[in-house]
Order: structure tokens, then C-alpha cells, then sequence
């Protein structure tokens, strides 16, 4: 299977079929909820905390302590367990992401889980595992074809691309095109 990544500033994973989603979600879905079962499996639970406390584990704690308070209050609305809320909240993810699909073409969903369902991209690359870009400065290579008078800018699996041109006049501008997106 392949999984196409677009850029608009940040990278985002484009699908466009049940099955690429399905897949996604086999493979991402154990992941995502680790930490907050683990901070639930520890007592690390809002009922077990002060109001000092929950405020202090929204800050630091971030995204596992969000998912498990979504979580619970999922489990609370269908009066089932932890785990049930956890499936709840799985489900409702899914269906907006296939009514994203049927409505508009594409779920984009970024590195954390999260999605929309348009995005504007400038650059893409194809990859056979899901594994979303993380380019380094150390990525680019900036080449001239022997003879040739353009640039051409690649950053480790991709070329970069501005719109629809794949070339450059200067190797200071390919150069400059490839680092704009990257992570320093």
C-alpha cells in the first residue's frame, strides 16, 4: 500500500479511500490511546485530582490526559466502561473522516491523529510505509543535470516542487526552496 503526503506548512497524510483508511486506523489506533489508558490504569483520573491539579495535567500532560477526559465523558454519555468510551470516541473519528471522503474527496490527517477535510498543499510525496516526512537540513541535495543550466531541489524521498515547476535558475534558489521546508 501507499500513502500520499501533501505539505501546506505542515505535513498532512491524504486519503481518498475506505481501504487507506481502514489501514490507517489497523495500524495508528492501538498507538493513539496508550498514554491514556496507562494515566487511567494509574488513578491519574480528573475525579482523583484538584482543580490545581487537573489545570496542572491539561498543560504538562497534553494530549494522553485530554484523550482520557474525552474518554470518560464519552463512557459517561453511552453509560459504558473506560474502554467503551474509548471505542465510542473511535468510532464518531472514523465516521467524520468517511463522511469527509464521501463529501469532499480526502480526509488529510496530520501526525497526531488529528484531521480536516481540505487542505491546500504545495508539495507531496509518495511512500510505501506510513510514515509521515520529518525532513532535516542534512536532507537536501541540490542538483544540476550534466550540461543543464536549472537547479533541481530534492529533500531525502522528494523533490521539491513550487506549484508546478520542478526547477530553479539559481542553485541559491533551489537551495532556498528545499530548506522552507524543512526542520531545522
Amino acid at each position: 500500500m501507499e500513502w500520499l503526503f501533501v505539505y501546506d506548512g505542515s505535513w498532512w497524510m491524504k486519503i481518498t479511500d475506505v481501504e487507506h483508511l481502514t489501514e490507517y486506523h489497523k495500524r495508528t489506533d492501538g498507538q493513539r490511546y496508550e498514554g491514556a489508558i496507562r494515566m487511567y490504569k494509574d488513578g491519574k483520573r480528573p475525579e482523583n485530582m484538584s482543580l490545581e491539579e487537573r489545570i496542572k495535567a491539561s498543560m504538562e500532560g497534553g494530549r494522553d490526559f485530554m484523550l482520557m477526559q474525552a474518554a470518560i465523558m464519552q463512557a459517561q454519555n453511552i453509560k459504558g466502561t473506560f474502554l467503551d468510551g474509548i471505542r465510542a470516541m473511535n468510532m464518531e473519528i472514523g465516521m467524520k473522516q468517511l463522511k469527509d471522503i464521501r463529501e469532499n474527496g480526502a480526509v488529510y490527517i496530520n501526525p497526531v491523529g488529528g484531521s480536516t477535510f481540505s487542505v491546500d498543499y504545495v508539495q507531496f510525496c509518495r511512500r510505501k510505509e506510513l510514515i509521515f516526512p520529518d525532513f532535516k537540513r542534512e536532507d537536501i541535495r541540490v542538483r544540476r543535470f550534466e550540461g543543464g543550466c536549472h537547479w533541481y531541489a530534492y529533500v531525502g524521498d522528494m523533490q521539491v516542487r513550487n506549484g508546478t515547476e520542478l526547477k530553479w535558475n539559481t542553485q541559491e534558489a533551489a537551495r532556498s526552496a528545499a530548506e522552507a521546508i524543512v526542520n531545522y
